[in-house]
Formats: C-alpha cells, structure tokens, sequence
C-alpha cells in the first residue's frame, strides 16, 4: 500500500510512469525494489502488459470456491424485508416484530462476519502471507484491486499477482497497520467496509495514510473480498 507525501510514502508506494505511452505499465517501488509488469487498466486500454500468473504458495490455496453460487436455505435481507412490510400492511404486528429481530440479527450476524473477513484481509496484508491472502479474495475475474498511485488490476490472477509483488518484497513483516473510522454495511449478498488506515514498516517513524474502500461478497455462507481499493489520504 502507499503513504502520503511524507518520509513513509517513499517506503511504500506504487509509481505510475507520466508518460502516455507508458500509462498502462505500473511498477511497485516498495524500498529500494521495483517490480514491473503488472496489467492495469488505465485511461488506453489497449496498452497493456502482459504477465505471468501468479505463483500459489502452498496447496491450501487450491479449491477455493467458485463465486458463481449462493447458499440456499438461509433467509436473506430482501425477503425478510418483504416480509416484514407485508405483516405490517396486513396489521399483523406479532409476526412483524418477530420478522424485525430476525431481520435485526441477519443484520448484525452480516456486519460481523464482513468484520472477520476484513480482518482476515489486513492480517494476511500485514504478515506478507500469500496463501492467506488468496484465501481472503473471490475467485472470477470480476474481482480488482486498486493500489494507490496505480490504477485498476482486474481478474483474480492479476490481483494474486500484484500482491505477489508486495509480498515478496524487501520489507521486514509483520507490518503494522492500524485502522481507524471503520464503518460496515450490508446489502444482501454483498457487504463493504470503508476505513482509514495507518500503515508503518519496522523502523520507521512516520504513516502511511490511505483511504480503504473493501468490498465482499458471500459465497456459499462465507465473506471473501472482491474489491480493495486503497488511495493516498493527505491531511
């Protein structure tokens, strides 16, 4: 992830070359070390670089479910809502307050879950830990990352790829990564949290700062991430 304009956003920041003919080309300039070759999509996309899939770390990786199916059997948002006006049309209040603290603790059930899977996200971002970092994301190509300063990675391998490159680089994990002004919501299958964060590596005394937008869908009666997007936050 990047910092802003401070000693931290030289320690950790995608660079984006100026030039047009270069705009679809990013590079992670993470310390000292640069990785090229990542595909974004830019404002000319049909300037691409191509690249290698990325590498799973261990095979517990492998099997990850598809995002093509949901879990049946379980009462969603929308039809308890339903419901629920429903009874309150039909004067039926008893069944209506019972509809609302089920709605209540779908709710609530929903916002936790999307917190764990948050979580699970930053503690893989943290640890530099790629198998846990494949296990935290949907699969499809649907799913993209937006790293400061670099633009829109789509489709699972390029975004395994892109954090490949932050794994794999020179820093010291764990990194220390706090986060502030967390807010969740969830809208049926789908659920975001924004956030600020606050990201350090060993040794230096100053913040990266970025904006977070994290967005998951549930698969199956699970949370996995299929939207990071991170941008630089300048006070």
């Amino acid at each position: 992830m990047a910092a802003p304009a401070s000693p931290a956003r030289t320690s950790w920041r995608p660079a984006i070359p100026a030039t047009s003919a270069s705009a679809a080309r990013s590079c992670f300039r993470i310390g000292a070390k640069r990785f090229a070759g990542l595909q974004t999509t830019s404002t000319c996309p049909h300037k691409v670089t191509r690249l290698t899939a990325a590498h799973v770390k261990s095979e517990e990786a492998e099997g990850h479910p598809s995002t093509e199916s949901t879990s049946a059997g379980t009462p969603d948002e929308e039809s308890l809502r339903r419901e629920l006006e429903t009874a309150i049309q039909e004067e039926d209040y008893t069944h209506a307050a019972s509809l609302r603290d089920e709605l209540r603790l779908l709710q609530e059930d929903g916002r936790s879950a999307v917190l764990a899977a948050n979580t699970r996200f930053y503690t893989a971002f943290k640890n530099g830990d790629l198998v846990a970092m494949h296990q935290a994301w949907a699969k499809g190509d649907h799913v993209y990352v937006v790293h400061p300063s670099a633009g829109r990675i789509s489709g699972y391998e390029m975004v395994m790829q892109s954090w490949e490159m932050v794994c794999d680089a020179d820093y010291e994990f764990p990194l220390q990564i706090d986060l502030q002004d967390v807010e969740v919501h969830i809208r049926g299958n789908v659920g975001y949290v924004t956030c600020l964060e606050l990201v350090r590596t060993k040794g230096s005394s100053s913040w990266g700062k970025q904006v977070a937008t994290n967005v998951f869908e549930k698969v199956d009666g699970k949370w996995f991430m299929c939207i990071h997007h991170a941008s630089h936050f300048d006070e």
